[in-house]
């Protein structure tokens, strides 16, 4: 037996309280985090296939987890495997829609191009029949919706009413249904989210806020004049304390470039003070990245944005505010664009496999037919990522060698295809993460470990 590939042991040592001396150690196929002895690590960084320290029982449980394998397995095949499999047999029937090509922001660093145009009656129409002939096909568990834009709430009544008709063909069907919602914000309101939460069944907001105040506003502005910070802050925290939205929960995400990099410690305290502390409200950076546009003067990028990360992660920290130290579980269908049982349909009802074609300029050819001129019963047509799980593992990528493949998936192939690397920062802070966990579990460092 040998060490898992997958299997990623942090240099520091940590003691609890109790006098107990560990490692953390990060299974990156299972995503499970052990608080591994000084043996169980010291036989997890060696290379020999030699019985350790821990003893034959040791070595049985340490299989069992999947931190120890048979010195011939190819776990990157398998890890491949597992993900084209689940991208051809997912039981979970994806519709990201985008019910309007307008947005009423006019960030930077967006790579989109916004015109007044929304979803049409016979455009509606096709996108119903499609997910209805989804919830009565038999193949489905879910539906999952995402509502994405241009800014989705420019057309809110075309996301009301195919919500409608969404929640009601998949009652009728007995299948599950959930809506995510992918919003600027800034037509948020009380009434309205009672609205998308109670009748159109939304579950999970993300609302993107790029900094304090004044940082955002000049970031993010509308195109009509003036800012949104104050106002959507307002908002959420008035969300989280309406009985009768306690089941929607939030996510705000900060597109982080050289304007905010530095900015978290001021934008988790404003967060907090504004009652966003909160178990409904997770928190995470995002590096901003090209859709095809030039961002090379505003993004942050490589090791610098793994180190950026960490310090936003620990202003969320200090704030109180929630966030995802570590992924919650692998990541087997790496996007939208990997599995035929996920599509993007553009306000015009081109379909599309990537969320990052409809609107920006030049990907408009790459869609794969029109909603109204498709099969209502079939998956989207074959796209030009479908093939990704075959391409990592012909080496196409570095992926495959890579410790954190079954956490990331490769990320973006769109991205790889274009030349461009969208390796996360988590490739290069992961063991930091881990120490970042520990600490979290109540273990402090041995000072000269």
């Amino acid at each position: 037996m040998r060490p898992s590939r997958y299997a990623l042991v942090s240099a520091t040592v940590f003691r609890h309280p109790s006098g107990r001396v560990v490692r953390p150690v990060l299974h990156t196929r299972t995503a499970r985090v052990f608080l591994a002895d000084l043996g169980t690590a010291a036989r997890l960084e060696a290379a020999t296939g030699t019985e350790g320290e821990s003893g034959a029982e040791g070595e049985r449980r340490l299989a069992a987890a999947g931190l120890l394998v048979e010195a011939e397995r190819d776990e990157a095949a398998e890890v491949l495997a597992a993900g084209r499999d689940d991208a051809r047999d997912r039981r979970v029937r994806e519709f990201v829609l985008m019910p309007t090509a307008y947005c009423n922001m006019g960030c930077g660093y967006c790579g989109q191009r916004h015109e007044r145009l929304a979803a049409g009656a016979a455009h509606r129409s096709a996108v119903a029949r499609r997910v209805e002939r989804a919830t009565t096909s038999g193949r489905y568990d879910t539906v999952a919706v995402r509502w994405f834009g241009g800014e989705p709430l420019m057309g809110y009544a075309v996301l009301r009413d195919l919500s409608t008709c969404f929640v009601a063909a998949t009652e009728a069907a007995g299948v599950g249904y959930t809506a995510k919602l992918i919003t600027n914000g800034t037509l948020l309101d009380a009434r309205k989210l009672r609205v998308l939460h109670r009748q159109c069944r939304i579950d999970r907001i993300e609302v993107t806020l790029d900094g304090p105040a004044e940082v955002h506003d000049a970031a993010r502005p509308l195109k009509r004049g003036g800012g949104s910070f104050r106002r959507i802050v307002e908002v959420l925290g008035s969300a989280l304390d309406d009985p009768e939205l306690g089941g929607l929960r939030f996510t705000v995400r900060t597109n982080v470039g050289r304007h905010n990099a530095t900015l978290a410690e001021e934008f988790a305290a404003t967060l907090a003070t504004a009652g966003l502390a909160h178990d409904r409200v997770l928190c995470y950076p995002a590096p901003i990245h090209s859709w095809g546009n030039q961002i090379d003067d505003v993004a942050v990028t490589g090791e610098a944005m793994a180190a950026v990360e960490l310090e936003w992660f620990l202003a969320y920290r200090r704030h109180g505010l929630r966030f995802p130290l570590l992924p919650s579980g692998p990541r087997t269908v790496v996007c939208a664009a990997t599995t035929r049982h996920s599509e993007v349909i553009a306000p015009d009802g081109r379909v599309y496999g990537c969320t990052e074609q409809p609107l920006v300029p030049g990907a408009g050819d790459d869609h794969l037919g029109h909603v109204s001129g498709m099969d209502a019963a079939a998956p989207r047509p074959t796209g030009a990522y479908d093939d990704w799980y075959d391409a990592v593992n012909a080496g196409e990528t570095p992926c495959r060698t890579c410790a954190i493949l079954p956490l990331c998936g490769g990320a973006c192939p769109k991205l790889w295809r274009e030349g461009k690397s969208p390796c996360p920062p988590l490739r290069d802070n992961v063991l930091q993460r881990l120490d970042l966990y520990a600490l979290d579990a109540g273990y402090l460092p041995i000072v000269g470990s």
